[in-house]
């Protein structure tokens, strides 16, 4: 056996040690998930009770002729609204493993370098993408920034590859700007930045304020269309439900799509419904959702990282020193322009 095949063995044992410990630590996760959303629904509950008036006195009945009735069946009308025309369908799943096809053998990582520069050596693929039932590309996360000990230099990147191994596009996200928002709304707030291959234009979802707060988590985006027409969405935390689920409105606060998360999975699989036919044509759009569908595996511990970030800043006099291509973002476009 040579030394390569050893060395591969090794790994593969190690892996599925680290396996077991981040499933067990989902699980636990899981459960604190779960005790969380019990508690915000009771406090729901409680908020809906007190804000009902209360009950008027009943009138004296009146006496009234009986007229004929006529059955008509009852109309379910969350039923109605949960009827909407599906243009597209995606399903995003992260694995929670590596053990899967795609990441086997030794010099796949340098197959995919020379096939595209945004590949880099620390990518680590994390799942596949489906739009319509086939195969669209596949999610990779810049594993050496991800797992960085610093608090402060702890980064979060995820890029999007067509299946033949090109650069679609990535999400990252702005170390500044989440610190920014974290300190003003006063909970971690994380802010992301979209790039894509197909424009030059750059691309925002930043979590804002939502208010009364027991209602959720609610994320905002906008953008301008290749018809230069201004597009203007929220993502919307349904708290209501388990797992995670999250509805999208444009600026009529109509529902044009839907994100689907698959309850106590380990991994994370979501199903993306549109239901607008211009904005299932939009590429910018869907793929949007889909890297942002990608964060939501890492959501709990982004979250943490930023919470740690800014009360490490409040206990000591340490600086926050951006990343080059996030300070370059910084920078008056119009000034370089000229």
């Amino acid at each position: 056996m040579s030394f390569e095949e050893n060395k591969q063995i090794e790994e593969e044992k190690q892996e599925k040690t680290e396996y077991m410990s981040e499933l067990q630590k989902e699980v636990e996760e899981q459960k604190e998930e779960i005790k969380e959303q019990k508690e915000k629904i009771e406090e729901q509950e409680k908020e809906i009770i007190k804000q009902e008036p209360e009950p008027e006195p009943e009138p004296e009945p009146e006496v009234v002729k009986e007229a004929p009735v006529t059955a008509v069946p009852p109309v379910d009308e969350k039923k109605k609204k949960e009827e909407r025309i599906v243009y597209l369908h995606i399903d995003v799943d992260l694995w929670r493993t590596k053990m899967h096809k795609e990441e086997w053998g030794i010099r796949l990582d340098a197959q995919r370098s020379q096939k595209d520069r945004q590949w880099t050596r620390d990518m680590d693929l994390v799942g596949e993408v489906k739009v319509a039932g086939e195969d669209y590309g596949q999610l990779a996360i810049r594993e050496s920034l991800w797992k960085n000990k610093d608090t402060l230099e702890r980064r979060f990147v995820m890029k999007l590859f067509s299946p033949s191994g090109y650069w679609r596009g990535s999400i990252e996200r702005l170390q500044g700007e989440s610190l920014a928002n974290s300190h003003a709304i006063g909970e971690p707030s994380p802010a992301y930045v979209c790039i894509f291959k197909h424009t030059r234009n750059l691309y925002r979802i930043r979590r804002l304020a939502h208010f009364p707060r027991f209602q959720g988590q609610i994320f905002g985006f906008s953008y301008l269309d290749e018809n230069d027409i201004f597009r203007s969405f929220v993502i919307d935390d349904k708290r209501i439900r388990f797992g995670s689920d999250w509805v999208i409105k444009n600026i009529h606060n109509k529902v044009v799509a839907k994100i689907n998360g698959k309850f106590l999975n380990v991994g994370g699989r979501f199903k993306i419904d549109i239901f607008e036919e211009k904005l299932a044509k939009d590429k910018t759009f869907y793929n949007m959702l889909i890297l942002f569908s990608s964060t939501l595996r890492f959501y709990r511990d982004i979250k943490k990282n930023i919470k740690k970030s800014i009360k490490e800043l409040r206990i000591t006099d340490a600086e926050v020193k951006l990343d080059d291509s996030e300070s370059n973002l910084y920078l008056n476009p119009r000034k370089l322009s000229i």
